[in-house]
């Protein structure tokens, strides 16, 4: 298996070397020792999540069936992931790993800022002056990795308000000469929703969901998992996801599609496109062959995905994050387009007309609309 050695200059003066992983390097599922951390609930006053559904069990499950060893899965949820448990699972998890490992840490859950660290919330975390004390930081995790992971490459994810901070795990083990990155569900500056999107969209990758394959082939890869993450979290759930590199390359692969897409040049809306339909959030998984052509969206509601089936003047293209959008301006109008009202910004007004700007939507949407398709709600 081919190695390129980069050389890391640290600050002490003395160099070690860094394994690149990219092209001719893919995930190894059987040597991949997993520790999966899922809380929806906890002792102290945080605010607590369905347990229907939830996808850090479905996790471990399609973990087994791309070949990772059961015996080496370890998974903590809700009252086992107190902070001592976790503590002494990410002990015993490394202690197993050899130099050909992988190392998979997965967390799911409430995170928070702590000064210059982050607190992923274990079940017994105590809120106040005591938090860092009782919480388990990604420092701590980042020094446990440092110190006692001797193998190929790490894999941090985490689906919680913050998770970008697990940055930190990834340059601390740059020091070393390993590996790693991190997918996260949101930037180290920012909150992350309470559905569980983020994770579905890990299972998908992992699963070789065609969609995935941006390139179409067969094969998927990190740079495609990062930026397909990217888009789907921008469209679906309206907030930038995370991801940081420790010498990965963006053709590491994950493994193989289960399928593949079969596009149709005509279609106004191509296959893996974002669409907003009746208010909602969506992604076109597939549409019919016959006019006329009818598109079946997928909808992501909590932690469980819907389809439904509509026509192409239903459709209206994403453009969340997309163009230059306005800056700080707040609706004081909603305009009809394709019977649903859209938050909206007056421009100019001239003749009984008013031109306007979409909120959500870049320049381009700039429309005139006559008085049938505008209306004043705080007026």
């Amino acid at each position: 298996m081919f190695r390129v050695l980069l050389l890391v200059v640290l600050g002490s003066g003395f160099v070690l070397p860094v394994q690149r992983l990219g092209a001719n390097d893919a995930w190894d599922a059987a040597d991949t020792h997993v520790v999966i951390i899922g809380v929806t609930r906890w002792k102290a006053d945080l605010t607590r999540y369905p347990r229907r559904r939830r996808k850090d069990k479905e996790l471990r499950e399609l973990l087994i069936q791309r070949g990772t060893p059961p015996k080496q899965i370890s998974v903590l949820l809700d009252s086992e992931a107190t902070l001592e448990n976790i503590r002494q699972t990410i002990k015993s998890t490394l202690l197993a790993t050899n130099a050909n490992s992988t190392l998979l840490i997965y967390f799911a859950g409430h995170g928070w800022r702590i000064g210059d660290d982050f607190c992923f919330a274990n079940y017994d975390v105590t809120l106040g002056p005591d938090n860092a004390k009782t919480g388990w930081t990604v420092r701590e995790l980042a020094n446990d990795v440092y110190t006692n992971f001797n193998g190929r490459q790490a894999i941090f994810i985490a689906d919680c308000c913050h998770s970008g901070g697990l940055r930190l795990a990834v340059e601390k083990l740059q020091l070393k000469g390993i590996s790693s990155f991190s997918l996260t569900s949101a930037t180290e500056e920012i909150t992350s929703t309470g559905n569980w999107t983020f994770t579905q969209l890990i299972i998908d990758a992992l699963a070789g969901l065609p969609l995935m394959d941006t390139d179409r082939d067969g094969m998927i890869s990190l740079g495609e998992v990062r930026l397909e993450i990217n888009n789907a979290m921008l469209h679906l759930e309206g907030q930038k996801s995370g991801f940081y590199s420790g010498d990965t390359d963006d053709d590491f692969v994950f493994g193989g599609t289960t399928g593949e897409v079969v596009n149709h040049p005509e279609l106004a809306f191509p296959l893996g496109s974002y669409v907003r339909v009746k208010g909602r959030y969506g992604r076109i998984i597939d549409a019919s062959n016959t006019a006329p052509t009818r598109y079946s969206v997928e909808f992501f509601n909590y932690a469980s995905k819907e389809v439904r089936r509509y026509a192409e003047s239903e459709l209206r293209l994403s453009r969340r994050g997309t163009g230059e959008l306005a800056v700080n301006m707040l609706p004081e109008c909603e305009v009809r387009w394709r019977g649903q009202w859209y938050p909206a910004k007056v421009l100019r007004e001239a003749d009984g007309r008013w031109y306007i700007h979409y909120i959500e939507d870049d320049h381009s949407w700039d429309e005139w609309v006559e008085a049938d398709r505008i209306r004043f709600p705080n007026k």
